[in-house]
């Protein structure tokens, strides 16, 4: 990794994304705030990330893009996603990306990403990257219905089901987050020049969860929620969902108006 990172390690935070917000008037792009245990850890549509204390990878990484043109924005999300489907593939497992940016292995949750932009003109100024990836917890307390971490992934394991003659050896966090920022500093190269986004395009399609099977969704409106039946067959150049139904039409879909069925 060719980028001098300032790497900040905090035993508790209310959110490492937080503290970005706070330093961003002074940080340099490479600025990465990490947190052993969050006391505000959000994740997408306002939702609390649960996280064992020191038991998982929670950080934040400050990019500067500011070659990039506010619409093509989602390009931050991508590489962000691709990152960590890459580096989980050094661990030998199948990631995929449940559109816009959570990581899956299978049909359970192993990665949340949430990113806060700010832009100066038409372009991008600065990009707060906060990442949550579950690594060594193997019990989840909260609600959440389908989370699992790499320690559980590799051993073929679900959360709070682990025989008695199992030893899992934890992963050495700060090892794995090296790993990550590689991963992420390497795909961010890409994204200056036209070429370089076409990759990152083509690669996201590629691990996209669910893609060009049917499932069932539901489309927010602000008359409720309408279930429907339809297959992911890829984003727009906005990072909208391009779904199609079985009659063939097709609909784009920003974040907020559908959600998956699972």
């Amino acid at each position: 990794m060719d980028k001098k990172l300032d790497i900040k390690w905090y035993p508790c935070i209310d959110s490492t994304n937080m503290q970005a917000h706070r330093e961003l008037g002074e940080a340099c792009e490479g600025t990465v705030w990490v947190a052993d245990y969050q006391t505000s850890g959000r994740g997408q549509r306002g939702n609390s990330w649960e996280s064992g204390d020191g038991q998982n990878l929670l950080f934040t990484v400050l990019l500067k893009p500011e070659f990039l043109n506010v619409q093509r924005q989602f390009a931050i999300s991508q590489i962000a996603a691709l990152a960590v489907v890459k580096y989980l593939e050094t661990k030998g497992l199948s990631p995929k990306i449940k559109w816009p940016n959570d990581i899956y292995i299978n049909n359970r949750k192993i990665c949340g990403i949430l990113i806060e932009h700010s832009v100066s003109g038409v372009n991008l100024s600065a990009s707060i990257v906060g990442i949550g990836i579950n690594v060594n917890q193997v019990q989840f307390c909260s609600d959440a219905p389908n989370p699992t971490s790499i320690l559980l992934a590799m051993n073929n394991l679900e959360p709070g089901n682990i025989p008695d003659n199992i030893d899992l050896a934890n992963l050495e966090r700060r090892d794995e987050l090296v790993c990550v920022l590689q991963q992420i500093f390497s795909l961010y190269e890409y994204i200056s020049e036209a070429e370089g986004l076409e990759y990152i395009n083509a690669e996201y399609h590629s691990y996209l969860y669910r893609l060009g099977e049917f499932h069932e969704f539901l489309e927010v409106t602000a008359n409720g929620n309408l279930k429907f039946e339809a297959k992911i067959v890829g984003i727009n150049t906005y990072g909208c969902l391009v779904l199609e139904k079985r009659d063939g039409t097709s609909s784009e879909y920003a974040f907020q108006q559908i959600r998956y069925i699972i």
